[in-house]
């Protein structure tokens, strides 16, 4: 290694220094670098490394890239384009919080075939930080690191314990940044635990290998069971059901209240007649918590109050935090965590649980140091969070003589093994709400779009996707059906929602507004037996031949093959009325056939293409089992009516060809063995 220091002294008085060390390959910088603060003044951040005044890699920047973890995972083309000073990019991003809104550590700039350049922070101790990549004020690219000081106060500073590498690439995609990342993800101690298919039968296994669907905000409170009825008529699986908040004693509701302490929350209202259902059909359900919301001037007030997270006047976030949050590093909040959900199970038995606005997407700084945190604390936050939780997960475990699965709102790579499943709508965007929000016009246009970013690097390490936003009526359009496959084909669970919208109209009646915990407007919009029966097909084949990839397996990189494009409609009116997104609709151009591509173990190959258009399609490509290891394939393919049959109009030949038909909503699976 070859290196220099450097130091620096402020005109408020701070001193900076640094170090940068150059790997003998000559390809790898890594920086490192602390802060001391002034006696007069307060450090809240400091910022290093700084990469300004980064050009196009392709002409024009027409075939680069920005990968970026935030949310779950997106990437922009020719960010040179489409980022502004002062506007779009990514910097001091709001929800989910995570990272600043990165569920992971790195990111990547890149030129198709030309090269670019990797940047990853090597932390695994969740301290807090700030990914950044955006136009200055120069109108050129820009990366950085912001690090967050976790004990402020005046003549502190801040020493990171971990360094950042800036690595080339070669631009062979975002897979390429994925695999050198997950080489060092892996070790981290959230990933201790290992990998869900060595440990398969054991940890609330149901939720990955039963479950074909799964619905979010279905009332807990009121008579659904006609709704479940005509689904399982249709999907013939399991299904997972996140109940709506409108089960607690004190109103849980979306702008309107929530609990405070205990006897706000018991005792509890869910209607019989839905968990009696539930359980003839094998289903499984969870009930929604906003777990660190607290009503201040509800049932035990004075212990909330104190225990109230105090956040600071510069968040380096879009977002306001309004909300009345708890501290999780308060021990008042501990114990009544602990002792509520305890409390749930064993008065209701619930098979899972689920925390919306949690520790996924709260600012992991609090300014109260009454709490028994210093000023700031960052790391302690998301330690108090990890305890938090699996403390309660224990309870709740004891209680149950089983282990009880823990869902939260998005995720948080430090969240693995400890967190089981969560909520993501991006996968249903433009027709969905919140995350990738800022990037909603790159995704209308198509110059933004979802990667499984996050899947790709810890699929396999067990944490299951619900993603989708979906209803089961015509009216959302044509998006719906690329959506359902891609989601699945991506490892995930269909979510159909009705957080803030009616359920379909059965026999022209839906859920009146006046037994929802949201105002939603009527919409009479009829229930939709065909799209329900495509669903179906999905689901079944969740829990059947693709089980072991969809659930258990590792995403592997795509295969590249020619793919028809084709323009869809969409229409999004399940969400917040005040929202710049709400009743918004367009077209947009998706591909006709998805591809994913998974291995199980060291077993088998899956390689899944999905026809999410109305017409049938044929996928021409070149395939050699040799290149995963393997001598054998093997077709089938999955439609309604035709589960499992052999793959239409399939062809091989000895130079390596492969072509076979897409049916209109059919799914082909070639097995690798």
């Amino acid at each position: 290694m070859k290196g220099i220091t450097m130091t620096w002294r402020t005109a408020d008085g701070f001193l900076v220094e640094a170090a940068v060390s150059l790997a003998a390959d000559g390809e790898t910088l890594s920086f490192r670098c602390a802060a001391q603060g002034a006696p007069a003044a307060r450090l809240l951040s400091l910022e290093y490394p700084i990469f300004p005044d980064i050009g196009a890699v392709t002409p024009s920047g027409e075939a680069d890239f920005v990968a970026h973890p935030f949310a779950t995972g997106v990437l922009v083309r020719n960010p040179m384009k489409h980022f502004a000073p002062g506007g779009i990019g990514m910097r001091h991003m709001p929800y989910p919080e995570c990272f600043s809104g990165a569920s992971m550590q790195f990111f990547a700039y890149y030129g198709l075939g030309r090269g670019g350049l990797y940047f990853a922070a090597l932390d695994g101790e969740a301290h807090p930080k700030w990914l950044n990549f955006y136009k200055n004020g120069r109108d050129l690219l820009e990366a950085s690191f912001i690090h967050g000081c976790e004990d402020i106060g005046n003549g502190k500073g801040v020493a990171p314990a971990y360094e950042v590498r800036i690595s080339f690439l070669n631009g062979d995609g975002w897979h390429e940044a994925a695999d050198r990342y997950r080489a060092w993800a892996e070790a981290q101690p959230w990933c201790a635990k290992g990998k869900l298919a060595d440990r398969a039968g054991g940890d609330g296994d149901w939720l990955f290998r039963d479950m074909g669907v799964a619905t979010f905000g279905i009332n807990a409170g009121s008579d659904r069971t006609p709704w479940l009825h005509a689904y399982h008529k249709h999907i013939g699986t399991p299904m997972f059901h996140v109940l709506g908040p409108d089960w607690t004693n004190a109103p849980q509701t979306f702008g309107s209240g929530v609990p405070g302490g205990f006897d706000d929350w018991f005792p509890t209202r869910f209607d019989p007649a839905n968990l009696a259902v539930m359980r003839q059909y094998g289903d499984k359900f969870a009930p929604f918590e906003f777990d660190y919301l607290y009503h201040f001037g509800g049932a035990d007030g004075e212990l909330g109050r104190a225990a109230a997270q105090k956040f600071p006047d510069n968040k380096k976030s879009v977002d306001a935090y309004n909300f009345p949050f708890l501290c999780p590093a308060h021990p008042y909040t501990h114990d009544f965590h602990v002792k509520r959900d305890a409390e749930l199970q064993r008065t209701v038995g619930v098979d899972a649980i689920y925390y919306d606005i949690s520790a996924n997407n709260i600012l992991k700084v609090c300014m109260d140091d009454s709490h028994g945190h210093p000023v700031g604390a960052g790391r302690l936050i998301d330690e108090a969070y990890r305890r938090n939780y699996a403390d309660t997960k224990a309870a709740m475990a004891d209680i149950a003589g089983r282990y009880v699965p823990m869902g939260t709102e998005m995720i948080n790579e430090t969240m693995l093994g400890l967190i089981d499943y969560y909520q993501a709508r991006a996968g249903g965007q433009p027709a969905a709400p919140l995350e990738i929000w800022p990037k909603r016009d790159l995704l209308k246009t198509g110059d933004a779009e979802l990667i499984p970013l996050f899947s790709y690097v810890y699929h396999d390490f067990g944490v299951l996707r619900m993603d989708g936003w979906g209803k089961l009526v015509r009216e959302i359009g044509d998006l719906f059906y690329y959506t359902v496959a891609r989601t699945y084909l991506w490892g995930g669970l269909y979510e159909l929602n009705y957080e803030y919208s009616p359920m379909e109209a059965l026999d022209g009646k839906e859920n009146p507004p006046e037994e929802h915990y949201y105002t939603f407007d009527p919409r009479g919009y009829a229930f939709d037996e065909e799209r329900a029966d495509y669903v179906g097909v999905y689901a079944r084949l969740r829990v059947g031949a693709a089980n072991k990839y969809w659930a258990y397996g590792r995403m592997l990189r795509p295969l590249a093959f020619a793919r028809e494009r084709v323009a869809v409609d969409w229409y999004h009116y399940n969400h917040g009325k005040e929202t710049p997104e709400f009743n918004d609709a367009g077209r947009i151009e998706v591909d006709a056939v998805v591809h994913a591509a998974w291995q199980y173990k060291e077993e088998s190959v899956g390689l899944f293409f999905a026809n999410a258009s109305g017409e049938a399609r044929r996928v021409t490509m070149r395939l050699d089992p040799a290149a995963y290891g393997k001598s054998r394939m093997a077709g089938r393919l999955y439609a309604l009516g035709m589960e499992g049959v052999e793959v239409p109009g399939f062809e091989r030949g000895a130079d390596g060809g492969v072509a076979f038909a897409l049916p209109a909503g059919s799914v082909v699976m070639l097995e690798l063995t």
